[in-house]
């Protein structure tokens, strides 16, 4: 019921309004439109108002506004739209719809100033008192006596009134008396206020050029959303102000940002479009704003030296460019010439100074967005814009950048001179890429593990990247200068140093080579920096452990011990080791032993110091302690190895890494003499005691030990004359030829790692070379059968020989002990040539017995004598066959020296099982 009685008396009004009659006027006709008003209303369903569809009739009217150069309009309609926004009001679509359907071509018949219509009137406060008025109506006030100062205390017997100027009584006391300043305040005439603009035309022009304080207006109407109209002049001063890094009124500072300005809306020229000119006030607010980061991060401190120097540059070319500005200011204030006034002239004229300093402000920006970003990190960043910049060919920036570059980089520098010339490290130096260890280092390890190469957690090295290729000869340099201040060098270093080039824009971008790319100009002025330092320290260093510190004597010392050069010193030496072994001697492992062996044997050599010299033995197995079993086999000597002690300067370059493979090279190389020695110690001319043995026998038996002789000897020569010999010719020659230290490192190390791969001890003829162990396993197998051949034919000939002497007992003849002596004694031409090393025992003996005891007894098996030499033999042509198949394969399979090395090997040994050399069935 409250709905249908509102509706009723809203009818009731909208009929009133629009057919002007009423219920009293005429009640017919009233109520005939009311009953169809109510009815339309009632019964008919009007959806509401798209207030989309409103607003983008009012952005299409603002928008055409604006095309017809009405922007005055275009800006009053949006004021009121954006505060009609901000008040909540329910039918706000419906009556903005309504006052669309109610227009009438708003763009030619609109107009701003009937905006003043719309405001109320003010209220008449009736006509303004002045003084013409009251004068008119009293002419008394015309004169002057009228506003003086009555004197009540001067009067005379007439009593007249005396009237005095009030002027006069002041300066009169003023001469007798001190007054205060607060009556002086108050007796202060008018005029004394009163301010004198004697240059009014110089005031007009102050106010005039302030156009901030200007707001737009049409007939005493102020309109805030027109924009102020501004001259080309007065934008030129704001964007030159701008640029220097003052506050201005044309641009606005982000309060959030102080680095971001962006331009106000507010202003506009008058002979441009709004958009033309906002677009080039954005691009002047977007250099403003670079500049603006620039000079805030020249302001913040830094304590790295290398961000001081930069904020050094920065600030020197900041204050260039300010320079610049303030020529281009003083020439639009006092010109000597005719000079057109226009915004894109000065942008023109700035757009060459103001790139560069863009740049740099691109650089500063990403140096505080990236995470752990470095301190030399700004370096690669101008190092790469400088490359960008020539390569487009954009030569004022490319020669800003490098000098930028340049300064910086000197900075940079310091730190390598220091390190390259004294060996020093500053103290907590984290930009450096070169750290020192903590604690005490040995100086055998002062090369290696003393000084290390800084590195990120990717590995990558801490350095610029410009600076990567030549970050091993600084880190060498250095490292050399450290080395030879221990050998007290230095000195000769310091005398004898050159003087360094000059790495500096002009220098190394000469206008001769100005079309090099700037990585190459770069890289070679800066190789050529570091080669003069690197050279001069190496070549010093290389000297003084060649003469000084006897790195060849110490090479030679090392060739006769671990590869025994000197076959006649070495078998003093391994022969008897050997003998004591045979002879089942206890001490043939012995350390002191073996020390003193090895001293008097190796000592012999000029080259060998044998006081440096000692023997180590290895720990075996108990189980495997045994003599008569450790004798069966060569890898026993692998327990064996030698020590040779060397001055720390030769240990930089005779790493213990490389000392463990000569002592796995001279383990090879004695476990072959081992098995040529046990084959080559009995003389044919004494086998006197297989005289009774067969035919197929001996025949086996020989060409056996042949064939193990003859793969001893090819296996000997192979890895003397064709590996060892030939490659430490070539690894001396390297080192002398080295650049530096650590080239002669990595000579040494290159030669052992071909000398272990030839040598078949590589990780891939591991298989081989275990089977080559087997074969000169053959040679110990091969004597001790014939030993225990010959000690049971001798058992048997003796027990023969007893029963032949109870026999002749019993038949009372005389036996024939002379002529069975005589048989059983060595002739003594034969004992000459006997090679064994016991010189304590008086007999003449052919062969070792004193092993047989242990051997015989132990080692019986079921198999005759000819088929165990048979069985060996045919391992013996197998495993042959496999070694030299294998070192083929390997050799088809790899490349380089090691394959033509396996390869040759391969077909000696290939050629000696086809000529029939080793076959015999």
């Amino acid at each position: 019921m409250a709905h249908v009685a509102k509706l009723g008396g809203l009818t009731d009004e909208l009929v009133e309004l629009l057919t002007s009659t009423s219920a009293k006027s005429d009640q017919a006709k009233f109520s005939i439109h009311r009953e169809s008003a109510l009815r339309a209303l009632r019964f008919h369903n009007y959806p509401r108002t798209n207030q989309f569809d409103v607003t983008s009739q009012l952005e299409g009217l603002e928008e055409k506004l604006r095309v017809y150069n009405e922007d005055p309009l275009a800006d009053a309609l949006r004021e009121r739209l954006d505060r009609l926004s901000s008040l909540e009001v329910k039918w706000t679509p419906e009556i903005l719809h309504l006052l669309l359907e109610l227009s009438d071509q708003p763009v030619s018949k609109s107009k701003l100033e009937k905006l003043t219509f719309l405001k109320e009137p003010e209220p008449d406060t009736g006509p303004i008192l002045k003084w013409k008025d009251l004068v008119a109506e009293d002419p008394l006030l015309r004169e002057k006596s009228v506003w003086r100062n009555v004197d009540f205390t001067a009067g005379d017997s007439d009593g007249e009134d005396w009237y005095e100027d009030s002027r006069s009584d002041v300066s009169e006391q003023t001469n007798t008396t001190a007054q205060s300043s607060v009556a002086d305040e108050f007796n202060r005439r008018p005029d004394e206020h009163a301010v004198d603009t004697i240059d009014k035309l110089a005031l007009d022009e102050l106010r005039k050029q302030q156009f901030w304080q200007k707001t737009p207006n049409v007939s005493g109407v102020i309109l805030e959303t027109v924009k102020k109209s501004i001259t080309e002049l007065q934008a030129i001063r704001e964007v030159l102000f701008m640029l220097s890094g003052f506050p201005t009124s044309l641009f606005e500072i982000d309060s959030k940002q102080p680095t971001k300005i962006r331009p106000s809306k507010g202003y506009a020229l008058k002979h441009a479009s709004a958009e033309a000119f906002f677009k080039l006030a954005r691009s002047f607010a977007d250099d403003g704003s670079c500049l603006a980061r620039l000079r805030l991060w020249i302001k913040s401190p830094q304590s790295i030296p290398l961000l001081q120097i930069f904020q050094s540059t920065l600030l020197e070319r900041i204050q260039t460019f300010d320079r610049r500005l303030s020529d281009i200011q003083q020439r639009f204030i006092s010109p000597t010439e005719d000079i057109v006034v226009s915004l894109l002239s000065v942008q023109a004229e700035l757009a060459s100074h103001i790139l560069p300093l863009v740049q740099l402000s691109n650089i500063i920006k990403r140096l505080d967005t990236e995470r752990y970003a470095h301190a030399f990190r700004y370096l690669e960043m101008i190092y790469d814009d400088t490359c960008t910049s020539q390569m487009n060919g954009d030569e004022e920036t490319y020669e800003f950048m490098a000098r930028i570059f340049f300064d910086c980089f000197r900075m940079y520098l310091r730190p390598i001179r220091t390190w390259m010339e004294e060996g020093q490290l500053a103290n907590d130096d984290k930009v450096f890429f070169v750290s020192e260890a903590t604690g005490e280092v040995e100086l055998a390890s002062l090369w290696q593990s003393r000084f290390k190469i800084r590195r990120t957690q990717d590995g990558v090295l801490h350095a610029p990247k410009f600076l990567q290729a030549a970050a091993t000869k600084i880190f060498n340099t250095g490292k050399s200068v450290v080395v030879l201040k221990h050998l007290n060098q230095y000195e000769s270093l310091r005398s004898t140093g050159g003087i360094e080039p000059v790495l500096d824009f002009c220098t190394v971008c000469h206008l001769s080579v100005r079309l090099a790319p700037f990585p190459e100009l770069f890289d070679t002025a800066f190789d050529g920096w570091v080669q003069s330092k690197h050279h001069h320290a190496s070549s010093i260093l290389r000297k003084t452990l060649f003469d000084s510190c006897g790195l060849q004597t110490s090479l030679d010392a090392f060739s006769h011990i671990y590869f025994m050069a000197d076959g006649i010193t070495a078998s003093a030496f391994t022969n008897n080791v050997f003998d004591k072994l045979d002879t089942l001697n206890a001490s043939w492992n012995d350390r002191f032993t073996l020390t003193e062996l090895s001293q008097s044997t190796f000592g012999s050599i000029p080259s060998v110091n044998p006081d440096r010299l000692r023997t180590n033995i290895l720990t075996i197995p108990r189980k495997h302690r045994d003599v008569a079993n450790c004798r069966r086999t060569v890898k026993v000597l692998a327990i064996l190895e030698f020590k040779y002690h060397l001055s720390w300067p030769i240990q930089i370059i005779l790493t213990p890494v490389t000392i463990a493979s000569y002592k796995r090279i001279f383990t090879f190389l004695l476990q072959v003499r081992r098995s040529s020695h046990i084959l080559t110690r009995q003389r044919l001319i004494s086998d006197r005691l297989t005289n009774n043995s067969s035919t197929d026998e001996r025949a086996i038996y020989y060409v056996l030990r042949t064939g193990l002789l003859w793969f001893n000897q090819m296996l000997y020569y192979y890895l003397t004359s064709l590996v060892l010999e030939p490659l430490s010719q070539k690894m001396r020659t390297d080192l002398e030829a080295a650049e530096d230290v650590d080239a002669m490192i990595q000579a040494h190390s290159a030669y052992i790692k071909k000398t272990i791969d030839q040598a078949l001890l590589g990780s891939k003829l591991e298989l081989i070379h275990k089977t080559i162990l087997k074969i000169l396993d053959l040679g110990i197998k091969l004597e001790d059968a014939q030993a225990a051949n010959a000690a049971a034919s001798k058992e048997a000939l003796k027990h023969q020989q007893e029963m032949m002497d109870l026999s002749m007992a019993s038949l009372g003849l005389q036996t024939p002990r002379k002529k069975a002596n005589q048989f059983m004694r060595t002739p003594k031409s034969a004992r000459n040539d006997m090679d064994s090393s016991s010189d304590e025992e008086n007999e003449d003996v052919d062969v070792d017995l004193s092993i047989l005891s242990s051997t015989f007894g132990e080692d019986r098996e079921e198999l005759s004598y000819i088929e165990k030499l048979r069985k060996m033999k045919a391992d013996f042509d197998r495993l042959v066959r496999f070694v030299a198949s294998g070192l083929k394969g390997v050799a088809r399979a790899g490349g380089g020296d090691e394959a033509r090395s396996w390869e040759a090997l391969g077909e000696i040994l290939e050629s000696g099982l086809g000529n029939g050399t080793m076959g015999y069935r």
